[in-house]
């Protein structure tokens, strides 16, 4: 069973960076002695060095996270693994994630009076989301941006309802507010939370188009450029549980 457990401690980034690996590593077939029982695991303690390896956050302890575990696998084990994930992956192993957009749209977004331990809250309660609607297929149909977004309404939701209104017709300015609202709904049902509705677009003329116009780029081009955003999400359909 491949799935992020709190009690690790591992840095958010690096729980989602290596979701995001397995995710992409099994779409590209199947895993190799898949009817090992203990496939699964080697291949979710590989993406876990590799993408503390790539954030560069201090070493991991292997032994621990095997700490429960009948038997545990060596470093080399762990490393040839880790060279048969990258090869499937082509090396690419930078991905952009919805943990990148999540200070953006505190910075763009939320209304003041912008209290640090409130922001502080609010952001710590949205990576909790992320990363406990990671491993629902249909989150790989947005754009990390898009996630990122719908993560923080439902967080402020909790935790800054003062503050909800105005972050909303924000975020409601997007061009993608469509998209928003479904992926608002799904991230709801996953994680049982209350869903924010977002009401008409207010104005286009705010920062969060970011989001959608040629100052940057489009939601599809950011899902087209963006390593471990599924292509196929019958593909995604893989991950293991």
């Amino acid at each position: 069973q491949v799935r992020y457990d709190g009690e690790l401690a591992v840095h958010p980034r690096v729980a989602y960076l290596a979701l995001n690996y397995v995710d992409r590593f099994l779409s590209k077939g199947q895993l190799p002695f898949e009817r090992k029982p203990w496939a699964p695991r080697l291949l979710a303690i590989s993406c876990l060095s590799i993408a503390a390896k790539m954030q560069r956050v201090d070493a991991i302890s292997m032994d621990y996270i095997q700490r429960d575990e009948e038997f545990m696998f060596d470093a080399v084990t762990i490393q040839r693994m880790e060279r048969v994930v990258l090869g499937a992956l082509e090396w690419r192993a930078r991905s952009v994630t919805p943990l990148a957009f999540l200070g953006f749209f505190l910075s763009a977004c939320f209304p003041p009076p912008r209290h640090l331990a409130l922001l502080d809250a609010v952001k710590e309660r949205a990576v909790d989301l992320l990363l406990r609607a990671q491993p629902e297929v249909k989150m790989a149909e947005f754009s990390p941006s898009v996630v990122a977004a719908s993560a923080l309404l439902a967080a402020a939701g909790e935790i800054a309802v003062a503050h909800l209104p105005a972050f909303q017709a924000a975020v409601a300015a997007c061009p993608f507010v469509n998209s928003l609202r479904e992926c608002g709904e799904v991230m709801a049902a996953v994680c049982g939370v209350v869903g924010v509705s977002l009401g008409p677009a207010a104005s286009a003329e705010t920062p969060v188009t970011v989001l959608g116009h040629g100052h940057y780029r489009s939601a599809s081009s950011e899902s087209d450029r963006t390593v471990g955003s599924a292509a196929n999400v019958a593909d995604a359909k893989k991950r293991c549980m």
